[in-house]
């Protein structure tokens, strides 16, 4: 039945994928994400730099998560329509109508995730894991076919990223994010902590600490403990606690001591004296930014039998990696940390462009590929 399903779904998109073209082709790229409901900043980056061409190169940012599969249908024909009358693709996340509709599309399809830096297997080498995606799902779906391109940070995650997406490693190319050039500027770190600061300024005189945990698809049996030890690690008197949830977590902490703010137009990250995180890519933007990062992996027994890693998050991240919140905010108190160490690490993941910025770099490969 669902492959039936699927079929007369593939069979929809391309007769209005065909029809579609029947427009003409517009000096435009269409960039589509799942992340959020918002445009994500690596794509308005895209498109301010974009417009600044001669002639300028337009650019429309589709941006749905999918909450009910029935209004995503009109989301999908709109991405369709785009698809067939612009001149490239951008992706920042798995796309379903690009994945069914494949060789179909004419324009090149540039997928640039949605991560700085990797660590965590995904895609095609976490199928039929707990935190992954089903083989036959996978199959089913088409899953990450159809891109003519992969952006990573470093070329260091080359066979990662052909593994994850099962693409030929030939198609990857390396580019930072765009958004890497915001954590890089000191007028747009000051910008957001004064706009942070206008949001909460009860956090005035106090070091702010921002926990931004990993997506769990389910939920550990322990974490509700593991919030309340790390609240009781902290002294309020001295430090503010910001938590971040990941875009897509139904993750609360119910503390009125602890100020929830997702990531949107202002991030709490800028605002960050110290990160504690554990196994999301957020530790290569703390990096950047220069702020202390500690791992609170309280339920590694069970998450790392449920996820593949394509590092040694134990031994090859250079700062504490503890069960124990109390450990942390001893590191915090006492300024353990190897900024030198931690600042190796990140330039060994992300290859910072030399002459350009990342946003033009990755432009630039945009545009190559129009032509």
């Amino acid at each position: 039945m669902r492959t039936f399903a699927i079929a007369m779904a593939t069979a929809c998109f391309s007769l209005f994928y065909r029809l579609c073209h029947i427009f003409p082709t517009q000096r435009r790229i269409v960039c589509i994400s799942r992340q959020s409901d918002s445009p994500p900043a690596d794509f308005t980056l895209i498109r301010t730099a974009l417009a600044q061409e001669e002639p300028p190169c337009d650019v429309v940012i589709l941006a749905n998560q999918l909450h009910k599969p029935l209004p995503y249908l009109l989301v999908m024909a709109r991405q369709i329509f785009y698809i067939a009358t612009s001149q490239a693709v951008v992706l920042d996340s798995y796309c379903i109508v690009v994945s069914l509709l494949r060789s179909r599309i004419k324009a090149p399809v540039i997928q640039i995730w949605h991560a700085l830096g990797n660590m965590k297997k995904f895609g095609y080498a976490a199928l039929d894991t707990p935190e992954g995606h089903s083989a036959s799902t996978a199959r089913l779906l088409h899953m990450h076919e159809g891109y003519d391109a992969v952006a990573v940070s470093s070329l260091n995650f080359r066979e990662d990223f052909a593994a994850g997406f099962g693409v030929d490693p030939a198609i990857i190319f390396e580019a930072p994010l765009p958004r890497t050039d915001l954590l890089l500027s000191p007028t747009h770190r000051n910008a957001q902590r004064a706009a942070f600061l206008e949001a909460h300024p009860e956090t005035l005189g106090r070091k702010t600490i921002v926990y931004c945990p990993t997506f769990r698809k389910t939920a550990p049996s322990n974490q509700e403990a593991a919030m309340a030890q790390l609240i009781e690690a902290i002294d309020f008197d001295r430090y503010n606690l910001v938590f971040m949830p990941h875009p897509v977590s139904s993750q609360t902490i119910n503390d009125e001591r602890v100020i929830t703010f997702p990531k949107g137009e202002v991030d709490p990250l800028f605002a960050a004296d110290y990160v504690i995180s554990d196994y999301s890519t957020v530790i290569y933007e703390a990096g950047v930014l220069g702020v202390p990062v500690f791992l609170y992996a309280y339920d590694w027994d069970t998450y790392s039998e449920k996820r593949a890693f394509n590092i040694d998050l134990e031994h090859s991240i250079p700062t504490v990696f503890t069960k124990d919140p109390t450990i942390i905010m001893k590191c915090i108190e006492e300024g353990r940390f190897d900024v030198e160490a931690y600042g190796t690490f990140v330039e060994e993941n992300i290859a910072f462009p030399h002459e350009a910025s990342c946003t033009r770099q990755l432009c630039d490969k945009i545009l190559q590929y129009m032509t």
